[in-house]
């Protein structure tokens, strides 16, 4: 036979704070209540509201469980929570006990005979056991990680927050009871990066999510940019299956974590990384890497091609009597030249001291000209910066083989400075 007093006993020991409370006037009367100095001067609120407000502003909750704890305690949220949905609410926080922190849950119960004409409920206290104190702190590290924390029920279209900034979830700022609603209002507020909404809208179709977890029930992620504080930050959602998850029931788990500082200096350095594989450091030139690109893309598909082949003339030289600085200087100095003569975009250094300019779709007659204006314009001067050589085909179908005609006529252009110069053949 049951012992029903006892039954009474362990659970009214269970608690250590029970009231009862209208929540429609916010009048309550506590049953039982924590007899401690700090809880005493919350105890003077005239509802349980200002009471919660109490609780905080005394500093009996320490400060990263403040948000969700007002969120969870606000009149608002009780009244829509337990007079609209008729559902019990539970929040659990850390809560400053005598000289300790402790994990605390509080629970709003509803009675039998609650009605609108009786709106009175049950607000529970009672501390975490070890296992859920335990579960409990590993949940609130997790939750550090991610500023949104949603369970959503694909199936209704409803979802229930774990965590979130208490702003987002003011009508005002595009708040909805539906989560299509609520996204579809915050990309209207441009809460969504433009560019990234198609991407967006495609990753959270139900019907997208539910077929890929029939695939693979391993975490979904995009990545996206989203507005905070005026400004749009890089951030990551992450999608999981609930562990009551079905095709029938499908409740998944949404997670978002700001990713911005460390996908942006990500970014930075693969632009670098980028710019340092296509681009030559010392003169801004395309690079090596670039040109054998070009050379690959080029031959996918044919055609004209123009080409010259450059090789600076005394580097060697430049170098042994005069260091290398000086020898920077006449390499940075032809590749200004060349640069400006043919534009950057089509010139390569692919050595130490050569240099290589391609052209695509130029006739002969207007590149032959380009080309011996500039060999020119090098014999004019009392020490010609380069030796050149060049050639063009019309199907060209090997950029190579294009480049050793030009090489060879460089060599012919070498043969006749060294007679002119000599000293600086080494």
């Amino acid at each position: 036979m049951t012992d029903q007093n006892m039954v009474e006993r362990i659970l009214w020991n269970d608690y250590y704070k029970v009231a009862w409370v209208n929540i429609v006037t916010g009048g309550y009367d506590f049953v039982k209540i924590l007899e401690t100095a700090e809880e005493k001067p919350c105890l003077d609120a005239r509802t349980i509201y200002e009471y919660s407000e109490l609780i905080v502003s005394t500093g009996l909750v320490p400060d990263d469980d403040i948000a969700q704890y007002q969120r969870c305690t606000n009149r608002s949220y009780i009244l829509r929570e337990v007079m609209e949905k008729r559902s019990r609410v539970t929040v659990n926080f850390r809560r400053v006990i005598g000289s300790t922190v402790r994990w605390v849950r509080l629970e709003v119960v509803i009675p039998d005979d609650f009605s609108e004409e009786h709106p009175w409920v049950v607000y529970t206290w009672k501390e975490s056991d070890a296992g859920t104190c335990n579960v409990e702190d590993a949940m609130h590290m997790l939750s550090q990680c991610f500023h949104k924390i949603l369970r959503v029920d694909l199936a209704s279209d409803s979802f229930s927050v774990i965590k979130a900034n208490p702003k987002e979830l003011l009508p005002e700022n595009g708040y909805s009871d539906s989560f299509s609603g609520w996204y579809r209002n915050n990309i209207a507020r441009g809460s969504v990066f433009e560019q990234d909404v198609n991407e967006f809208l495609k990753f959270v179709s139900p019907d997208r999510i539910c077929s890929r977890f029939r695939e693979d029930m391993g975490c979904q992620r995009l990545r996206y940019r989203r507005r905070y504080d005026g400004q749009y930050r890089w951030v990551y959602m992450e999608l999981l299956p609930s562990i009551e998850y079905t095709d029938e029931s499908p409740v998944i788990m949404l997670y978002i974590r700001d990713i911005h500082d460390d996908y942006a200096s990500e970014l930075t350095r693969q632009k670098a990384l980028e710019y340092f594989c296509n681009y030559d450091t010392l003169t801004g030139l395309h690079s090596r890497f670039c040109y054998n690109n070009f050379c690959r893309d080029f031959e996918e598909h044919g055609g004209a091609l123009a080409a010259i082949f450059a090789d600076v003339n005394g580097l060697k030289f430049t170098n042994d009597t005069q260091g290398h600085e000086f020898g920077d200087q006449l390499i940075t100095g032809f590749a200004e030249r060349l640069g400006a003569q043919f534009g950057v975009n089509s010139c390569f250094r692919i050595s130490g001291d050569e240099f290589v300019v391609l052209i695509e779709d130029i006739s002969r007659e207007e590149f032959l000209t380009q080309a011996e204006r500039f060999h020119d314009s090098l014999q004019v001067m009392n020490v010609p910066q380069a030796s050149v050589g060049w050639a063009w085909g019309d199907h060209v179908s090997s950029v190579d083989e294009l480049i050793r005609v030009a090489e060879a006529r460089m060599y012919e252009d070498k043969h006749e400075f060294y007679k002119s110069h000599p000293e600086m053949k080494r």
